[in-house]
C-alpha cells in the first residue's frame, strides 16, 4: 500500500486555506507541497518529524490517499543496483539490448531494426542469461569497493 499526502506550509496559508480562499500559481508552488511514501513506516516516520517541528512551522494536511499500489519491501530492484555499479552503463550495448529484451516481452514497440535482429531468438532466455551477466559484472564491482583486495607487504 501506498500513501500520497498533501500539505499547506505557512500561517497564512494555513488560515487561507481554511477559509477556503483560492490560492495564487506562487503560493501553489511554494506552500503547497504532495509527497509519496511507498510503506506505512514512511509516511509515519514523515508525520513524526513534522510533529517535532511544531511551533516551528505551521501546517495543515490536506489530503491523504492510500493508493492500492503494493510495494514490496522484500523486492530487489536489480535495475537500480545494475545502473549503480555497473561500468559505463550509459554507454553500454549489453543494457540497451537488455531493455530492448524488456520491452519485447512486455509487448511494448520496438523498432523494425530490433525486431528483424532479435526475431529467431528465445527472447526470455536470452534477457536471463544477459541480466545476469550485467547483475554478475555490477555484483562484482560493488564487491571490490566494500571488500577491496589487501596487499600482503
Amino acid at each position: 500500500m501506498g500513501y500520497i499526502i498533501e500539505i499547506i506550509f505557512g500561517k497564512n496559508e494555513v488560515k487561507k486555506h481554511r477559509l477556503g480562499e483560492e490560492f495564487t500559481d506562487y503560493e501553489n508552488l511554494i506552500h503547497k507541497k504532495r509527497f509519496e511514501f511507498e510503506t506505512l513506516a514512511e509516511r509515519n516516520a514523515f508525520y513524526n518529524g513534522l510533529s517535532e517541528s511544531s511551533g516551528w512551522i505551521e501546517f495543515e494536511i490536506i489530503e491523504e490517499i492510500q493508493t492500492n499500489e503494493t510495494h514490496k519491501d522484500e523486492e530487489f530492484n536489480y535495475w537500480s543496483f545494475i545502473e549503480k555499479y555497473y561500468p559505463n552503463y550509459n554507454h553500454c550495448d549489453s543494457v540497451l539490448l537488455s531493455d530492448i529484451l524488456t520491452r519485447k516481452l512486455n509487448d511494448d514497440e520496438i523498432s523494425e531494426k530490433d525486431e528483424e535482429y532479435i526475431k529467431d531468438w528465445d527472447v526470455r532466455k536470452e534477457l536471463m542469461k544477459l541480466d545476469k551477466e550485467l547483475l554478475g559484472k555490477a555484483f562484482e564491482i560493488y564487491f571490490n569497493q566494500v571488500y577491496p583486495e589487501k596487499s600482503n607487504k
